[in-house]
C-alpha cells in the first residue's frame, strides 16, 4: 500500500505540470477510492467512532475537488454553521495541505511556494496548499472566509489565496483578549459575514435553522467533553491521524449531524471499551503522521496511546450563549488558542488530568511560531504540575524535514520513562 500511495502521489506531482484539471479529477478518484476502503474495509479502525470521522473527514475533502461551485474556502477556526445552513461545503486550506502530505504529493508544491517567495519559515501545511492552487490543482473557491485565530500564516495565505483567485474574502478578526467586550465584536463581525454570505449567494440565511444549526454543535462538545471524562479510565487503541480527523470534526464540520453523531459514537465507543492499560499521552499540536517509525511506537498500541490532541477540545467551554452568534463568537474568543500561550498550556494541563494521561507532548511544528514559543513554558508548567513533558521538534506534514529516527527514538525514551514511573508495567 505505501508504494502504491507513493506512486499516486508522485504521479499527480507529474501530472499537475502537465494538466492541472486532470491531476485532480484523479486527486479526487483517489480520494473516493480511499473514502469507499474506509467504509468496506477499514482495518485497524476497530472503534466505530474511528471510522465514521475518517469517512467524514474524507467526504469533506472530495466535495469541494468535485462540486467547487458549492465551496468556499475557510480556515481551521472559522465557525462554519451559517455555510451549512446555505448548503455550502468548507473548503479548508489546511485539511487539503495534511491530505496532500498524506497522499506523498506535497514536495512539488512546497517547492513551487517558496520558489515563489514564501519562506523557509512559513508554515508548511499553508505552503503546500498555496503552491498546489497557483500550480492549478485546487480549483476556485465560491469565496474565502477566514480569521485570525490562531496562526500568523492566515493573514497572508487566504488574502494571496483570494487574489490568485480573483474572489472575494470575509476576514474575521478575534481581539487578543478574552471578554464580553471581544465576544461582542467577534459576534456582530460574524452576524456581518452572513449578509456577506447571503449577498455572494443570493439566498436568506433562515435564523431558526442557524438556531438549530449551532445548538447542534454546542450538544456535540459537550458530548465529547464527557467522552474525555469516560476515556480516562478506558484502553482505546487509535492512531495518530485519528485526532486530526477529529480536529477537523470538531472545527470546519461542527454543527453538522454527522459530528453530532460522531461525537455520540465515541461516548459508545467509551462505555464498551476495556479498562485502562498501558501508557497514555496528551498531544499538543498538529500529529506527523507522516513520520513511520513514530506511529509505530503509539498507533494501535495497547501499551502507549494517545489519548487526547488539543487541537480537538480547545475550543470546549463550559457553558455557550443560546443566541447562535453569540455562542459561535465565544468559541473562538475563548479558545484556548487565542491569548498567552499560557491559557493554552493551563488548558493542557486541565485536559491531562481529565484524562489521566501519564504525560504530554508538545510538538513544535515547524514554522508554528506559537507552539515553538511556548515550548519551555509549557515544559515547566506540565512538569511544576507533576506531569512529565517532552518537547520534540518537527514538521506535521513536509516529509523534506526529516529527522524521523530521532523523534521515535525520544519518544520511546520517554515512553521508557513513564512506564517506570508506572512502576515499570506498560
Amino acid at each position: 500500500m505505501k508504494d502504491i500511495v507513493t506512486s499516486f502521489g508522485a504521479w499527480i506531482q507529474a501530472l499537475c505540470d502537465k494538466n492541472p484539471e486532470k491531476a485532480r479529477k484523479w486527486l479526487t478518484t483517489g480520494y473516493r477510492a480511499k473514502n469507499l476502503q474506509l467504509k468496506l474495509a477499514p482495518g485497524k479502525l476497530t472503534a466505530k467512532s474511528a471510522q465514521m470521522v475518517a469517512v467524514q473527514t474524507m467526504n469533506s475533502m472530495i466535495a469541494p475537488l468535485a462540486h467547487p461551485e458549492k465551496a468556499a474556502m475557510v480556515s481551521l477556526f472559522l465557525p462554519c454553521e451559517p455555510l451549512q445552513v446555505l448548503g455550502l461545503s468548507p473548503y479548508s486550506c489546511e485539511g487539503f495541505g495534511c491530505f496532500l502530505s498524506g497522499t506523498q504529493a506535497e514536495g512539488a508544491f512546497l517547492r513551487y511556494a517558496e520558489s515563489e517567495g514564501l519562506p523557509e519559515t512559513f508554515c508548511s501545511y499553508h505552503k503546500i496548499f498555496i503552491g498546489a492552487a497557483e500550480k492549478g490543482l485546487m480549483p476556485k473557491p465560491r469565496f474565502i472566509l477566514s480569521t485570525t485565530l490562531a496562526c500568523d500564516a492566515n493573514l497572508l495565505t487566504f488574502r494571496r489565496l483570494a487574489e490568485h483567485f480573483g474572489v472575494p474574502h470575509f476576514m474575521v478578526d478575534v481581539p487578543y483578549r478574552t471578554d464580553q467586550s471581544a465576544v461582542d465584536y467577534v459576534a456582530d463581525q460574524l452576524r456581518d459575514m452572513t449578509a456577506f454570505l447571503e449577498q455572494q449567494t443570493g439566498q436568506k440565511l433562515s435564523q431558526s435553522a442557524l438556531e438549530e444549526t449551532v445548538a447542534r454543535s454546542n450538544r456535540s462538545l459537550a458530548n465529547y467533553h464527557r467522552y474525555m471524562t469516560l476515556k480516562a479510565d478506558k484502553c482505546i487503541p487509535c492512531e495518530m491521524t485519528g485526532e486530526m480527523f477529529a480536529a477537523f470534526a470538531l472545527h470546519i464540520l461542527l454543527g453538522t449531524p454527522e459530528t453530532e453523531a460522531f461525537t455520540l459514537q465515541c461516548l459508545k465507543d467509551a462505555e464498551e471499551a476495556a479498562p485502562a492499560e498501558g501508557v497514555r499521552l496528551l498531544w499538543h499540536h498538529t500529529t506527523p503522521f507522516w513520520v513511520a517509525p513514530l506511529r509505530q511506537v503509539t498507533d494501535f498500541n495497547r501499551d502507549v496511546q494517545i489519548v487526547g490532541c488539543d487541537m480537538c477540545f480547545e475550543g470546549i467551554q463550559p457553558t455557550f450563549s443560546e443566541d447562535p452568534y453569540e455562542a459561535m463568537a465565544q468559541r473562538v474568543v475563548y479558545s484556548a488558542f487565542n491569548g498567552p500561550v499560557s491559557r493554552r498550556i493551563e488548558k493542557g494541563v486541565e485536559a491531562a488530568r481529565q484524562l489521566k494521561a501519564d504525560g504530554a507532548v508538545w510538538f513544535c511544528h515547524w514554522g508554528c511560531k506559537h507552539t515553538l514559543g511556548g515550548a519551555q513554558l509549557a515544559k515547566e508548567t506540565f512538569e511544576g504540575a507533576g506531569i512529565p513533558c517532552l518537547v520534540l521538534d518537527g514538521d506535521g506534514c513536509d516529509r523534506s524535514h526529516g529527522g524521523e529516527g530521532q523523534l521515535a527514538t525520544r519518544m520511546e525514551a520517554f515512553v521508557e520513562l513513564l512506564k517506570q514511573g508506572k512502576g515499570g508495567q506498560a
